[in-house]
């Protein structure tokens, strides 16, 4: 089981840590932070107000084992973002999909939001999978576009609205 707990300066060197490569940090932020990340970066990334960082934390051995982010668009919908499980040994085990389902929760009852969208990559199969089974749908009018060491990367906007997630009951 997972929990979601404030991501704080405590956590920066574990995060960090997470990042060996700048093709990681492109596929879990974009283009927001720059690589190698940096504790100033984190500290300006946390003092957004609009921007909800957690700690994902496996509760069996009561470990920190990713990091997420909820940022807060307008009054309506929140934008996942941020998403790492961090240890290659923790992921393909369906971590993700219970982290989404708590974002979701989050989201949807703490910030009151109707729609929950995030950016994925269109080659990150594993990760359109995760979010397809959490009841996500690609909004084929939105994609944003990457280059990357001279290569382009497609990332595909997908959402979820409120209603269909509450009458897929996936609630935590």
């Amino acid at each position: 089981m997972i929990q979601l707990e404030p991501f704080s300066p405590a956590d920066f060197d574990r995060f960090i840590e997470w990042i060996d490569s700048k093709e990681l940090l492109v596929t879990i932020a974009g283009t927001v932070f720059t690589y190698r990340l940096t504790t100033d970066q984190l500290q300006s990334y946390l003092r957004d107000p609009k921007s909800h960082s957690f700690n994902i934390v496996d509760k069996t051995p009561n470990e920190i084992i990713g990091h997420a982010e909820i940022i807060e668009t307008d009054a309506e919908m929140c934008k996942l973002d941020k998403i790492i499980i961090g240890s290659l040994s923790n992921r393909g085990k369906g971590i993700g999909q219970q982290l989404i389902y708590e974002l979701l929760n989050y989201s949807f009852v703490d910030l009151g939001a109707k729609i929950v969208e995030l950016n994925v990559y269109d080659w990150n199969i594993a990760g359109i999978k995760c979010y397809e089974k959490a009841g996500f749908t690609v909004n084929p009018g939105k994609r944003q576009f990457t280059q990357l060491d001279g290569i382009n990367w497609v990332a595909l906007n997908m959402t979820i609205g409120k209603d269909k997630w509450a009458k897929l009951g996936k609630r935590t």
